[in-house]
């Protein structure tokens, strides 16, 4: 059958028959060598990532440690009730109002919400007060260590004394259980 065949033909089928081995190779043996090679590099790739990450953490350890024992009073489970706990935060509001020579008109909590580990407290308090005074009384609120935070306030000028501010401002406690 092969004998009666030219030689051109005969080296047109040999490359036709070697086209078609490489081709079956590379599809079936090339590629997909090719392509675990690639997912084992983005593997290696995202192991380094994750590797880099965990070895600054270990780098910052001493900050980290540091950092975890000034927040530990937070954690610290004390065994009060939820009125109990916005007693607590409503008097250190009023403790702190005084020192800073702060004029508290009106004072109510808004609401209680209870989240996974901890529970958040919110109050409403109107202040009439001096710019610098209210300032002193926001920062000394938001360094307590009672986690009181100041979300929203509404500044304006009291009208016969242009010179005194009334805020409204609603403080929240976070308690942490």
């Amino acid at each position: 059958m092969f004998r009666n065949i030219t030689k051109r033909e005969r080296i047109l089928a040999i490359a036709t028959v070697s086209v078609a081995v490489v081709a079956i190779v590379y599809n079936f043996i090339i590629e997909p060598i090719i392509g675990q090679w690639n997912a084992l590099d983005k593997k290696i790739r995202d192991k380094e990532i994750v590797l880099k990450k965990h070895s600054r953490i270990l780098r910052d350890k001493d900050n980290i440690e540091r950092l975890r024992a000034e927040y530990a009073k937070y954690f610290e489970t004390n065994k009060l009730t939820p009125e109990e706990e916005s007693a607590v935060a409503l008097s250190r509001i009023e403790k702190i109002a005084r020192e800073t020579n702060v004029r508290i008109t009106n004072i109510k909590p808004l609401l209680s919400k209870s989240f996974g580990s901890y529970n958040k407290f919110t109050f409403r308090v109107a202040t009439e007060s001096k710019l610098k005074e209210l300032t002193k009384f926001i920062y000394d609120l938001q360094s307590s260590d009672q986690l009181l935070k100041v979300e929203r306030m509404v500044l304006r000028a009291k009208e016969n004394e242009p010179t005194t501010i009334k805020a409204i401002l609603n403080i929240t406690k976070i308690s942490l259980f």
